[in-house]
């Protein structure tokens, strides 16, 4: 299932291919460039790479560019996911609905993607992940991923490691394809084409992508769900319903259903029991489980040799993506006046004076309403888009004697935006303290009951819009120094230079005084890095003087150091060795130190963000607590930093053809890390809360709160402060420690009997531990295995069988089991396990009509699974950074070439 890359089309910071004669699946012969080294023509020293061939891809049952590569157990499903809008991972600033990729559980904004070697517009609204799935899996000539630190060869990012997406190349003729997808409420569609022309002295291709599958409704997935219950737990539902509840202190009197608001009796309202129950409400009510997601991808390239050993070339790709998704209505705990017209007390009760933000004249006073604008406006539509599209160009040079020389420039944008409905607090405030009730906001009815004029006055929107810019020029030259015994010492060195620049701009009409008039707030950051980096690598051994126990030594170094204009300079090495004591087994290792930049956006005071949101919290009578919730940037930020070491082997016995085996340990001690360790909506359980410490603040003072409420990124309803329990404090901060270990492991075997082929694989990783602190003031916690972190053993397995025309592979995916800490008490989950089935059969010639036609079915999750039931604080019964809620998926497509 899984390939190493020592035999594959492979590529380098800025380096393309020359004109070679194609493979079957129209990639170049592998002689040039590499994926993990900056020196052409050889294998990355020491670094295990594992990829996918164009000929793989095509027998996965994978969608999605981004699905192939989440298939490797050494890339974590947590961080920036369209199936997890929770706060592990910073994964609630993912507001487009992307994809990340997150190798060894590092983070999203720690694996660098390429394409073709080069560097790409960040993505998100956070700049903090790139989504593969831009690109069409069939103009891909092989996908390679490199888990071990690059920052030595790439610069910044690479902590994690490397995902290089590498293009077709000499590709002749045309393919064409059709897919068709369903499940339980849910289909998709996708078609494609792929075209290329060679000539003796460049080639040309094009390609094309469309991709659509419809949102998954929560209300289809019985586990999406926050009334866990059932589950043995705490119903999570809001207390901001409609109809909604009257609070007073901590007492709440339910709406009676039924009624409109505008005839509704003191003596109606009664105190919440047990049985009589307060009005709840699902955050979930109208949502998307999954989001729909519709896609155009599109991309070319062109070589061509100007003169002998003069090559040009030029490539870009666009793509858009569109977002179908619906979140929970707005709610709000509203201040409610006694001048309001439909105002209603609860015989006998106690009423607080209004805070000053209400508006209502000097001694009045007020009740809370725990209300959702559900029946008013019904769920958010979360309208959001992503346009993202770079160009490139450069030469490539034969300088003779063995050396080479390249240079590219390449510019590349991302652009992000986001729209929903909102409420304006000024119309709202002055509608709730109206005495006419044919202008006054009702929030007494069980059905809405306010005046339609009065809801347009009141429906505000905001647009929260981002681009990332990149400008990259590197210029490289390499070749043979001198001759050793075991073959020619190679160098490369070279210079790089980025401009990246960060527009985020956000328009609102929430605290303005009406809806004609919006607020912006626009913060366009800048910075340049200016790069130069050297490696070597020393064949000390090879077979040109192989002896016995020592069949091949190598080593190699790479020495790079980057400039920031806003915070300063960093300097990485790496050295590699390789030893191979014996034909068919090779001894490898790596030591290097990396680096991760923070983003624009984590720098930017302007992305704060200044929320009041219902908390869980196990010491709450009822299960939650009003908090307030503060997000955003810090201008101090400096760059994280990563010491990197790895051991492995590779076995290839001759004995047992067709057999590989690879087993890597790495260790990673990761400090600086910019975190956001109040960004946790589970910050208020017993297993979060004390590693938070400082960042929590219990009851809160008035002042404290209404400082925060008071200012513009507030665009909440105004509430009493005095109803505010908690403070939890999410920005960024330079304080994180992370220290992992464990292994990754590959084992494959082919072989032929009789008339078919067999195959055989598993790939799987296991974490000895992963120790994290997020405070410097606390020890490190191993936290592997528990809710939101990288799980200790993940893997995958095939088995196929295959002749000329036909071709059925059966996959296993299996996630051992792990701990729930969310909840107390704790909750052990099972191990879990899913199966997959990929079968194609192809026609050659059929009636003339093309060369070759491939019907292909695929199924996942073969026999429909439910995830594991794990109630958890998110809150969702199961657990969406494990386990897919999207359950037996079927494709059908048709793919013919010429």
């Amino acid at each position: 299932m899984f390939a190493s890359a020592a035999s594959a089309q492979t590529a380098e910071p800025g380096s393309k291919p020359a004109a070679q004669s194609p493979d079957a699946n129209g990639n170049a012969d592998a002689t040039i460039v590499v994926t993990g080294t900056s020196i052409r023509g050889v294998a990355p020293v020491g670094a295990p790479v594992i990829g996918f061939s164009q000929a793989e891809i095509q027998n996965q049952p994978a969608v999605t560019t981004t699905d192939l590569l989440r298939q490797m157990p050494s890339i974590v499903a947590t961080g920036a996911s369209e199936a997890y809008g929770g706060s592990a991972n910073n994964a609630n600033a993912n507001i487009t609905g992307g994809n990340g990729i997150n190798l060894r559980g590092l983070g999203t904004e720690a694996t660098l993607t390429l394409l073709n070697g080069r560097r790409l517009p960040p993505a998100g609204v956070q700049g903090q992940y790139f989504d593969p799935s831009v690109f069409a899996t069939s103009v891909i000539g092989r996908l390679e991923v490199m888990p071990d630190g690059g920052s030595a060869i790439y610069g910044s990012d690479a902590v994690g490691g490397v995902v290089n997406v590498l293009t077709r190349l000499r590709f002749d003729g045309a393919e064409a394809y059709v897919k068709g997808g369903f499940g339980h409420q849910v289909g998709s569609a996708q078609a494609g084409l792929v075209a290329g022309k060679s000539w003796s002295s460049g080639n040309l291709l094009l390609a094309y992508e469309y991709f659509d599958r419809d949102d998954v409704k929560a209300a289809d997935r019985p586990l999406y769900t926050d009334d866990l219950r059932a589950f043995g737990q705490s119903d999570l539902r809001l207390f901001t319903a409609s109809p909604g509840n009257v609070q007073i202190g901590s007492t709440r009197y339910p709406i009676p259903a039924g009624q409109d608001g505008t005839s509704l009796a003191s003596s109606s309202l009664v105190a919440a029991t047990t049985t009589v129950p307060a009005n709840r409400e699902s955050v979930y009510k109208g949502a998307s489980a999954l989001p729909g997601q519709r896609r155009h991808s599109l991309f070319a390239s062109l070589h061509q040799d100007l003169t002998p050993g003069l090559q040009a070339w030029t490539e870009g790709f666009y793509a858009h993506r569109k977002l179908d998704q619906t979140i929970g209505a707005a709610t709000a705990n509203l201040s409610v006046p006694q001048t309001n017209a439909f105002f209603v007390a609860p015989a006998g009760a106690t009423l607080p004076l209004c805070a000053a933000s209400v508006g209502a004249p000097a001694g009045t006073r007020c009740e809370t309403v725990n209300y959702s604008f559900y029946n008013d406006f019904g769920p958010r539509v979360r309208d959001a888009f992503q346009e993202i599209y770079q160009v490139a160009a450069g030469l490539d040079a034969d300088l003779g004697h063995g050396w080479k020389a390249s240079a590219f420039a390449s510019f590349g944008s991302d652009i992000e935006e986001r729209t929903q409905y909102g409420i304006n607090n000024p119309q709202l405030l002055a509608a709730l303290r109206d005495t006419s009730r044919a202008t006054a906001f009702n929030p007494f009815g069980a059905n809405g009951g306010t005046n339609a004029a009065t809801l347009a006055k009141i429906k505000g929107s905001q647009l929260v819009a981002t681009q990332s810019d990149l400008t990259n020029v590197v210029a490289k030259i390499d070749g043979s120094l001198f001759a050793l015994p075991g073959g020619d010492v190679k160098v490369a060195v070279g210079a790089e230079y980025q401009h990246h620049r960060f527009r985020y701009n956000t328009v609102d009409n929430f605290a303005t005084p009406d809806t004609s008039t919006f607020t912006t707030v626009l913060a366009i950051p800048k910075r340049t890095v200016k790069s130069g980096y050297a490696e070597v690598f020393l064949p000390l051994v090879s077979g040109q003087n192989a002896r016995p126990g020592i069949e091949e030594l190598s080593v190699s170094a790479a020495l790079r150091h980057d400039h920031y204009s806003d915070f300063g300079g960093t300097t990485n090495p790496k050295f590699a060795i390789q030893f191979a004591p014996v034909k068919g087994l090779k001894l490898r290792g790596t030591y290097g130190k990396s680096f991760r930049a923070p983003t624009l956006s984590d720098m930017n005071p302007a992305t704060l963000g200044v929320t009041v949101e219902d908390f869980a919290d196990p010491t709450s009578p009822t299960g939650l607590t009003r908090t307030l919730f503060l997000r955003g940037g810090n201008t101090a930020l400096g760059p994280e930093k990563a010491t990197i070491w790895s051991l492995g082997a590779d076995l290839a016995p001759a004995a047992l053809r067709g057999l590989t085996v690879s087993l890597t340990y790495f260790n990673v001690d990761y400090t600086n890390r910019i975190e956001a360790p109040g960004n946790d909506r589970t910050a208020l359980t017993a297993a979060r809360e004390p590693r938070l410490g400082s960042l929590i603040t219990r009851n809160p003072s008035a002042t404290l709160v209404q400082s925060f409420l008071s200012l513009p990124q507030f665009t909440g309803v105004p509430e009493n402060p005095a109803n505010i329990k908690a403070l939890v404090d999410g920005r960024k901060v330079n304080v994180g420690r992370l220290r992992t270990q464990g292994f990754e492991g590959n084992i494959q075997w082919s072989g032929e009997l009789g008339p078919v082929t067999l195959n055989a694989g598993a790939v799987g990783n296991y974490f000895l531990n992963f120790k994290r602190a997020v405070l410097p003031t606390l020890p490190l916690v191993d936290v592997a295995n528990t809710f939101g972190n990288p799980l200790k053993f993940r893997a995958r397995g095939n088995l196929g069988v295959s002749n000329e025309r036909m071709a059925v592979t059966g996959f296993v995916n299996f996630t051992g089991a792990y701990r729930n800490d969310t909840i107390t008490p704790v909750q052990d989950v099972k191990a879990f396990a899913t199966f997959d089935l990929s079968a194609r059969y192809t026609w050659d010639q059929p009636m003339g009509l093309a060369k070759k036609l491939t019907l292909s079915i695929d199924v996942q999750n073969v026999f429909d699974r439910d995830p594991p039931i794990v109630p958890n604080v998110t809150p969702l019964a199961f657990d969406p950074q494990v386990a897919s809620i999207l359950g037996r998926f079927v494709t059908v497509g048709l793919r013919a070439s010429w």
